[in-house]
């Protein structure tokens, strides 16, 4: 019998569990920034059984996404930080068929606010504190 890892609390950690998605892990943070930003403004699709990830371009028009984006969707979507929204209609060069929608979390909106906030405005040198 194996024992699961236990917090301070003595509670099971349920994310300690490792899935594996058979995808490299994403460690490109200006890549998910613009995953991000792009899921805020104009958004993503998820088409078809193996959940493809498309790029909104115009109302219900998709565009294929590159690897590396879809990548980054996939594991943004893994962790929570996006959710899958409901089915609607798109139109990829010229086909119409189902999909679901990309939903930005009201939290991971706020996080990469702060992250764009922290980035515009980073703290130099001379405002670090000084550790003795």
């Amino acid at each position: 019998m194996t024992a699961e890892p236990l917090d301070l609390f003595g509670n099971e950690l349920t994310s300690a569990r490792h899935v594996p998605t058979g995808r490299p892990p994403v460690n490109d943070m200006n890549l998910i920034e613009k995953v991000l930003h792009i899921a805020e403004n104009s958004g993503y699709a998820l088409v078809g059984p193996a959940e493809r990830v498309y790029r909104i371009v115009a109302n219900a028009t998709i565009e294929t996404a590159s690897a590396d984006e879809t990548d980054a969707v996939h594991q943004l979507l893994d962790s929570k930080w996006l959710t899958k929204g409901g089915t609607h209609t798109y139109t990829c060069y010229g086909h119409t068929g189902p999909g679901n929608s990309v939903l930005v979390p009201r939290a991971t909106k706020e996080k990469a606010r702060k992250w764009r906030s922290l980035a515009a405005h980073p703290i130099t040198a001379s405002q670090q504190r000084k550790v003795s």
